[in-house]
């Protein structure tokens, strides 16, 4: 409910801002930050490893008296990986990696990729990853496609980037999973395409990553490959991201909230997820934020925290003459404050 003003006609301005800040469809960007759209990109990541090395000549025997069993070499290799010995991690899969074992090679490619303990040289990274690539490493599959795609390294070849990207997919890479289902839907952007790439789509959602999660939501929003729009699974979907710190999903989650669309209307749960998205940087979450508390909507009229909050939208270079009018309209006093406490609110979300 909005709080009780004073009189009907504060009331409806109140309503008739609330309507306007809440109706948001597409947004623009603005200095870089990401806001609600509707368009479907093609975020290639760049090489990432994410998983142990498991693979590796080394005993299976338990020992009698700690019941435990001896690492395996490669085990070895990544424990000294993720400790930051570089030098040491190289010389340990170095052996395993000559002998075929992929996971290794992955190791060696993030190694000489990052100029890690090595000089960097992507090249040689490039070939210990399309050596463990064709080996069946599906870390390795889903770098060396994404090189390939962009032509990192090695020549361009989007044919031959995609199907290492579909092997690592059908082996359960969610990342890779994303971007072939955003392969897809960016070559045919149509009910159809999206069809095709939603099984992709859902199964990299399912798996925890967020921006497929928000992919999701969209699909079932504006029903693109599915028969009927589904607002209650389009909310479940926009929570999933959400809740896995995607700013652009929290801002959306917000207006859903606001408007009770999909769910139940909480303008306290709007209020929430304006929070969380403001304090990662997004300004239109933090623009939402202010008018939020300068006109009472789902809290209480809070002069200073709205200040506080245009002021952090209006320093990242977000514009807006009805936020500039209040603020101006504030005591020199609470305008101290509330740029006092934009300043420690921009050093905690730097932080």
């Amino acid at each position: 409910m909005l709080p009780n003003l004073k009189s009907s006609k504060s009331k409806l301005a109140t309503i008739s801002i609330l309507s306007w800040m809440l109706s948001l469809g597409a947004v623009s960007m603005v200095n870089g930050q990401t806001k609600p759209t509707k368009e479907y990109t093609e975020p290639l990541k760049g090489p990432k490893l994410d998983g142990p090395i498991v693979a590796g000549r080394g005993s299976d025997i338990v020992d009698a008296e700690t019941k435990t069993r001896p690492a395996k070499p490669g085990e070895l290799a990544f424990g000294a990986y993720q400790r930051g010995y570089y030098l040491t991690a190289l010389n340990m899969a170095l052996p395993l990696a000559e002998s075929g074992d992929p996971a290794a090679q992955t190791l060696i490619g993030e190694l000489y990729w990052n100029g890690f303990g090595v000089a960097r040289n992507r090249k040689k990274a490039a070939q210990w990853y399309e050596f463990a690539a064709n080996a069946g490493n599906r870390e390795a599959q889903f770098i060396y496609g994404n090189m390939l795609l962009r032509g990192l390294t090695v020549k361009e070849d989007k044919a031959a980037g995609e199907g290492y990207l579909r092997k690592s997919a059908e082996t359960g890479h969610a990342r890779a999973q994303f971007n072939l289902a955003q392969i897809m839907t960016a070559r045919r952007p149509t009910w159809s395409g999206f069809k095709s790439a939603f099984p992709w789509y859902e199964k990299a959602a399912e798996a925890g990553l967020a921006d497929a999660q928000y992919v999701m939501s969209n699909i079932y929003a504006e029903a693109r490959g599915v028969t009927f729009n589904d607002d209650e699974k389009a909310r479940f979907w926009l929570e999933k991201s959400a809740k896995n710190g995607f700013d652009t999903a929290q801002v959306e989650l917000g207006i859903w909230n606001a408007n009770g669309r999909g769910g139940k209307k909480s303008e306290q749960r709007a209020l929430f997820w304006f929070a969380r998205a403001a304090s990662q940087g997004n300004v239109i979450a933090q623009n939402r934020l202010a008018r939020m508390y300068s006109f009472g909507i789902g809290t209480k009229v809070d002069d200073v925290r709205a200040g506080a909050w245009h002021v952090v939208a209006r320093r990242a270079g977000f514009s807006d003459s009805v936020m500039d009018r209040r603020f101006a309209s504030l005591s020199k006093i609470n305008k101290q404050r509330a740029i006092e406490l934009a300043n420690r609110l921009t050093k905690r979300a730097g932080s």
